[in-house]
Order: C-alpha cells, then sequence, then structure tokens
C-alpha cells in the first residue's frame, strides 16, 4: 500500500495555486488591515469575560467512559504490537497511531472543538488508577509537593518526541516507539505515586500542549458542565506557567524544521549524510530552527517592553497565548493532508494490528481516499492565515487589557512584524517542500 506516513512536511513545490509572492503580500496586507482594524474596532478588552462563556449540556460521565475505554485500549494494542508485531512501519499499528492520530489529529480536534483529551488519555487514567485508595496498599505518595517545574517537563518532553519523529535514524521503527512509550509508561507510573495523577495534567507534554491548543477552542468543560464560548476567546485565561512560551515555540520550530527539511535547500544539506551522522546535522537544524523561531518571538517581546512599563519576562509571559493559533495553524497547515490520508491508515491498521496478515472486516487492503490537491491548498493557506489573524487578535485583546490605548497600539508593532514574519517563513516552506 502507498502511503504518505511519517513524511517531513506536506505537499510539493506545485500544489499551491498562485505564485507565492502573491500569497506573503496577501498574507501580509491581511495581518495589516486586522490590526489597524483591531486598533479602531476593538478599543477594550473582550476575550476575558467571553471566555467563561455559557453552558450547554450536563457532562455525560459514560462518553466520558467510553472515551477513557476506546483510548486505553488503542493505547495498550498500539504498544503491543509494537513489540511484539511486524517491525514495519507501513505494517504496524502503532507509528500511524502515535504520529498521525495522536500528535495531529488531537491537535486539529483541540483547536477546532476543545480539549478533549483528558477524557481520551491513557496516561491520565492510568495515574488514576494508581493514585487511586483501591491500590492504596501499592502507593507511596511522597509527603513533599513535587517541585514547581512549571511547563518545562512538558517542554523537554516534546523535544525528546521531536528528535524522535524527525532526527532519530530509526524512530518511526514499532520497535524504537514501543521502547519510547513503555519508558513514558514507567515515568508516569513512578509520579503518580509519588506525587498524585496531578502530575499527569500539569507535566506530562501531550496533555501540556493539547490543553493550552484546547483554550483557543469553542467547547470546554467547568464544573461538570459542557460550556460553549466564541473561538480563541479561552486564550485570555489560558493558564501561563515557566516554560509555557518555550513549549509553543518548540512545537513551531519542530513543525518549522519538518517542512525546511524537506525543502530544497534541507535536501542539498541533509542529503549527503546517513544513520545517526544525519540524525546529529538534523537534530543541529532542529534547534536551530527553534532558536530562530524564539528569536523573532523575542524581538516582539523585546520591543513590548521597550515602548511599555514591563519588563521583557512579564511581556513574555503576558503574550505567550498568542502563539496558540500559530501553532494550530502551522499544524493544519503542514500536516493536513498527512492526517486525511493515514487516520484512514488508522483504521484500516486496526483489521490488522501486528502485520501478521489479519484482515478484520475485509478493510485490511483499502487505499485511502485523497482529496484533492488544489483544495488541500487551499486549506493549508487559509490556517496559516488564520492562525496569523488570530495571533494578532489575541495579542490585541492581551494589549488592550494591560495598556493605556495609545501604549497598546504602539506595544504591538513588533509582534504584527513577528506574524508576518512566521507567515512568509510559514508559506515559503509550504511551497518548497
Amino acid at each position: 500500500m502507498p502511503l504518505a506516513l511519517i513524511t517531513h512536511g506536506v505537499g510539493t513545490r506545485g500544489d499551491l495555486p498562485l505564485p507565492l509572492p502573491f500569497f506573503i503580500w496577501g498574507v501580509g496586507i491581511a495581518l495589516t488591515i486586522s490590526f489597524f482594524g483591531l486598533v479602531v474596532l476593538w478599543p477594550q478588552a473582550k476575550m476575558r469575560q467571553a471566555a467563561t462563556g455559557r453552558e450547554l449540556i450536563k457532562r455525560p460521565q459514560w462518553l466520558v467512559w467510553i472515551l477513557t475505554g476506546a483510548g486505553s485500549f488503542i493505547f495498550f494494542l498500539a504498544l503491543a504490537a509494537g513489540w511484539l508485531g511486524d517491525n514495519v512501519v507501513y505494517n504496524n499499528l502503532l507509528p500511524v497511531t502515535f504520529y498521525v492520530t495522536v500528535w495531529v489529529g488531537a491537535q486539529l480536534v483541540a483547536g477546532l472543538l476543545g480539549d478533549i483529551w483528558p477524557a481520551i488519555n491513557p496516561m491520565t487514567a492510568i495515574a488514576r488508577l494508581v493514585d487511586s485508595t483501591a491500590l492504596a496498599s501499592l502507593r507511596r505518595r511522597s509527603t513533599v509537593a513535587p517541585p514547581d517545574w512549571g511547563h518545562w517537563p512538558a517542554t523537554a518532553g516534546l523535544l525528546i518526541f521531536l528528535f524522535y519523529e524527525l532526527s532519530h535514524p530509526e524512530g518511526s521503527l514499532p520497535r524504537t516507539l514501543a521502547v519510547l512509550l513503555t519508558t513514558h509508561l514507567v515515568v508516569t507510573v513512578v509520579a503518580a505515586r509519588s506525587w498524585g495523577w496531578e502530575w499527569v495534567r500539569d507535566h506530562e507534554p501531550f496533555t501540556v500542549l493539547f490543553a493550552a491548543i484546547g483554550a483557543m477552542g469553542p467547547i470546554f468543560s467547568e464544573a461538570g458542565w459542557i460550556r460553549v464560548r466564541p473561538p480563541l476567546s479561552g486564550l485570555a485565561s489560558m493558564a501561563v506557567k515557566a516554560g509555557t512560551g518555550a513549549m509553543l515555540l518548540t512545537v513551531i520550530g519542530g513543525t518549522s524544521f519538518d517542512g525546511f527539511s524537506e525543502s530544497t535547500i534541507g535536501r542539498d544539506i541533509f542529503g549527503s549524510q546517513t544513520g545517526w551522522a544525519l540524525a546529529a546535522w538534523e537534530t543541529l537544524g532542529l534547534l536551530v530552527s527553534i532558536a530562530v523561531v524564539a528569536a523573532l518571538f523575542g524581538f516582539g517581546v523585546w520591543w513590548t517592553a521597550r515602548v511599555t512599563d514591563l519588563t521583557r519576562p512579564q511581556a513574555w509571559r503576558t503574550f505567550t497565548p498568542s502563539l496558540v493559533p500559530i501553532v494550530f495553524g502551522y499544524t493544519v497547515a503542514h500536516y493536513f493532508q498527512l492526517f486525511v490520508d493515514n487516520v484512514q491508515v488508522f483504521v484500516f491498521r486496526l483489521a490488522d494490528p501486528f502485520g501478521a496478515g489479519w484482515n478484520l472486516l475485509g478493510i485490511a487492503d483499502n487505499v485511502p481516499w485523497r482529496i484533492d490537491p488544489d483544495v488541500t491548498s487551499w486549506i493549508q493557506v487559509g490556517a496559516m492565515l488564520f492562525g496569523h489573524v488570530g495571533a494578532v487578535l489575541v495579542a490585541h485583546d492581551l494589549a488592550v487589557e494591560s495598556f493605556k490605548p495609545g501604549e497598546a497600539t504602539r506595544s504591538q508593532f513588533g509582534m504584527v512584524f513577528v506574524m508576518i514574519a512566521y507567515s512568509a517563513l510559514g508559506l515559503w516552506l509550504l511551497l518548497t517542500a
């Protein structure tokens, strides 16, 4: 079966239906118009009040149980396939589950709807079980609270994940992923026994990232109710801790490097290397990519601190939520086609998770249906535009909440430049990857 599983970037040079300069100028003009339109039409902060939302329905506990059961079943099935099944990427359930269904799918769902990952996350279910009174005889809860690590553990975990996804020479092989996920499971169990299941909520990499992206979604759960609010508004009340900005920039940098490594320049740089030598160069490239996107955001923070009374750390923390729409926009732009193709492959692989030649329900040999490339291209560009206009909107709302009107406008000049630079970078990667 010809698959596009675990590829770096999405699309080819010919995918964008119009020349790159057209899109860069178009997005730049759209961002500039959006900024000045917000200055005139959005003089007061609105998002924090809107973030409270309104009650929709009582949260159905039975649905939570079904999602938890399904998530745990798929996790252990995929992990068993990784250890026991065919050690070939395209014949095994684990790679497509981990790299596509979870990594990309959960981000898309969180951004479009809201963060439902806590109900699905098998790590949460396992941590709750370890921390429950039913296992009190096995539990050794520490009397000392866990250190205040903020979101740095999540940042470190995502950096390790990106190394496996983008640099490790065997990072797509089922056995390699089985070792990685088993290690992750052991760390989760030990942490839950030491500090309680809340460790997963506050430190587990995917849980923390999906929660941040889910804050921009229109649906959320609170006090037993499913509530609804305007999209993006939840970012005004998003929890920002030490390391939150670094986590988001790490993901943006990783996605950017994913596209760059498949560009013409990237292939020229990395194409002559193999094995661990290639892994070393790609790891360096990944770190440089993260440093570049962090430096751009740092420039916006520097400008804000320069024209306001905020220190740079305060400005960094204040405007970190504006990075979330960019994370989401980059994910859709770079992985949409990959997700559409391979979420179908995930379903087909459920018919033969171990690559043993099974064909449950007769779907193991199905071929994915593909979206027209022009449609994909417009979705990619639209996602990039949405992500950066959304970031400008969120940053503007945070600015008018934090500063006087004139000061709020001046504080965002640097951030608008950063968003235009991110847009140009993202569009260039789409065209060349």
